[in-house]
């Protein structure tokens, strides 16, 4: 039966293949980050070197907003999407969006992708987005009234905007089979998307390919590719909980999709249903329960199971 320990040192051989950030992105290391404010009243949070966030309705939006660059990850919803427009372009004084980048195909961070669309010279994503975003819009009949993107990658995309050097790196599959995470290499932080839900239930996408396995490996990965000064932004939060902090958040939720794996590898092995593996939950991780959804973290657990038995 394996163990959670035994389990994080199998995919740990994984993890450091692929290392997220080389010598050009120490410029802002070294100094540990300062305690992060909270959003202001208007949902943005400017970070350092012209790097933020902004949150709406959807997944978190980070941004760089500059005189001389404007970068923005992913688009919420239409609604708050008109809002962060208007907001990031005031921060850049009006210039139109150099890149827009989504970091996987899910409407709460593409749905406001016609929004920022005809502002954005450039539409970027992993090559998987696409069609992805195509067939979740066919069975929503919103096929029409969806923005796709236009630049597509396999492993990494580099562009130097306003000065900053942005890359995007493909880490999948994981949450999804599109999964990638951007950096400000000279800012140093890092939008990862829904790769980290902070002390709330992951979205597990088995349809669009996610592979929680893969995504441990993928987390380990990205916390070696970063250092203590990195500033992470990413898609979902608890409440009351930040969606940003340092890289030790990516080894907590390493942390609990490992339980997830171990507790349903235990189970399955015990001859138990996914129902007894879920109503059983984790009792030791109680900052992943969500009061108004008390079957989450089963919901998790279940789909764990049909991934672990489907095989």
């Amino acid at each position: 039966m394996p163990t959670r320990r035994h389990f994080l040192r199998r995919t740990a051989g994984a993890a450091l293949l692929l290392p997220l950030a080389g010598p050009a992105a120490r410029t802002a290391r070294g100094a540990a980050p300062a305690p992060l404010p909270r959003p202001g009243a208007d949902g943005f949070n400017d970070l350092r070197g012209g790097v933020g966030y902004f949150v709406g309705q959807g997944g978190t939006i980070g941004y760089l907003a500059t005189a001389a660059g404007l970068v923005v990850v992913d688009t919420q919803s239409p609604a708050s999407a008109a809002v962060c427009l208007a907001g990031v372009r005031e921060r850049a004084g009006g210039r139109r969006v150099d890149v827009l980048v989504n970091t996987h195909h899910h409407g709460d961070h593409t749905g406001g992708n016609p929004v920022f669309a005809p502002h954005a010279d450039r539409m970027v994503a992993h090559v998987a987005v696409p069609g992805l975003q195509r067939a979740a819009a066919v069975q929503r009949g919103t096929y029409d009234a969806q923005a796709y993107p236009n630049e597509t990658f396999d492993d990494m995309w580099t562009e130097t905007v306003g000065g900053e050097t942005v890359t995007a790196r493909y880490v999948g599959p994981a949450h999804t089979a599109g999964d990638i995470v951007v950096h400000f290499l000279n800012a140093n932080v890092a939008h990862v998307g829904d790769l980290l839900f902070n002390r709330r239930p992951a979205a597990i996408d088995l349809p669009g390919g996610a592979s929680t396995p893969r995504w441990i490996a993928a987390l380990e990965r990205m916390h070696a590719g970063f250092d203590d000064a990195t500033l992470l932004v990413w898609g979902h939060a608890g409440a009351g909980r930040p969606v940003s902090g340092p890289r030790a958040e990516l080894l907590a939720m390493r942390d609990y999709l490992a339980a997830l794996n171990e507790a349903v590898a235990a189970g399955v092995a015990a001859g138990k249903s996914a129902d007894e593996v879920a109503a059983a939950g984790l009792p030791a991780f109680p900052d992943y329960a969500l009061p108004d959804r008390p079957d989450a973290v089963g919901a998790n657990l279940r789909l764990v199971y049909q991934e672990q038995t489907r095989r």
